[in-house]
């Protein structure tokens, strides 16, 4: 039995707006400064700055999905985990994680929300998930890794 769902990127809406207020202060910055190599310094953090900007906005915008198998998951970028791979489920506020075995952060790609209209069912199909492969659910704060 496979079920599907539609996942959210985390804290994209957050890093979008933080990322956009810290390229208007390097631009104004950039606009402002006399010296050659102040200037050389913001415009590379703009540069950067706006990529990751650009990056954010790929993510918001992507449909995400998330699926789980009878013993295997696979995650937006169609990787496959088997359930022998998966030490724990974390759940931190709507924030989903799984932690793999010998890793000491969550893989970005196994990092999600749920989407609203799919978060009760979700959640208990996640759960039953994870008490037929007997895999741990921790409601904890965790790490992500990018």
């Amino acid at each position: 039995m496979e079920k599907t769902f539609k996942t959210i990127y985390p804290r994209a809406k957050i890093n979008l707006l933080a990322m956009s207020i810290l390229e208007i202060v390097f631009f104004i910055n950039l606009n402002e400064s006399d010296d050659q190599w102040s200037r050389f310094f913001y415009s590379f953090m703009s540069i950067t700055i706006l990529t990751y900007i650009i990056v954010l906005l790929k993510m918001l915008f992507t449909k995400l999905t998330f699926t789980l198998g009878t013993d295997y998951v696979i995650c937006s970028k169609a990787n496959k985990y088997e359930s022998s791979q998966i030490e724990s489920i974390y759940m931190g506020y709507r924030r989903i994680g799984f932690k793999l075995y010998n890793r000491r952060l969550v893989p970005m790609d196994l990092c999600f929300y749920f989407d609203k209209d799919e978060e009760n069912e979700g959640l208990r199909e996640l759960n039953e998930w994870a008490e037929h492969n007997k895999i741990e659910v921790k409601n904890k704060f965790f790490q992500t890794l990018m």
